[in-house]
């Protein structure tokens, strides 16, 4: 059996000179299973303080003034991708990172389940 999951995708575009330039992408889970996604977004809303950008392919987080992202949230259709300064890891993180090639002070992981996504967040920030 296979889960049926329905999105709604919202994409902005300027027109400048008559070409259509990309402003920026959003995507919502409207039915069906959640996505890793969106259980990424709710737990950093509830468990952080910091602000979400949205961009045309990810979503980013920073505390107000801060010009770095803390938190790198891009969906893929298998696997939701973390990407985050490696001053934020506390040791616990027991993941296979890798430099990320857009914010290289970043490293970034590959996660596929639920109980991963939510242990990595959890080691990144911890709570007090």
């Amino acid at each position: 059996m296979t889960d049926k999951i329905v999105y709604d995708l919202i994409q902005r575009f300027e027109i400048v000179d008559g070409v259509p330039h990309l402003l920026s992408t959003q995507i919502n889970n409207i039915e069906g299973g959640t996505s890793l996604f969106s259980i990424a977004e709710y737990w950093v809303g509830k468990n952080t303080k910091l602000l979400p950008f949205n961009k045309q392919q990810y979503v980013g987080y920073k505390n107000k003034g801060d010009k770095r992202y803390q938190l790198v949230l891009t969906p893929r259709s298998t696997f939701v991708q973390v990407s985050f300064p490696s001053s934020r890891l506390s040791g616990k993180v027991q993941f296979e990172t890798e430099p990320d090639t857009l914010f290289p002070y970043a490293l970034r992981m590959a996660i596929d389940n639920k109980d991963s996504l939510i242990q990595l967040l959890e080691d990144i920030f911890p709570r007090k």
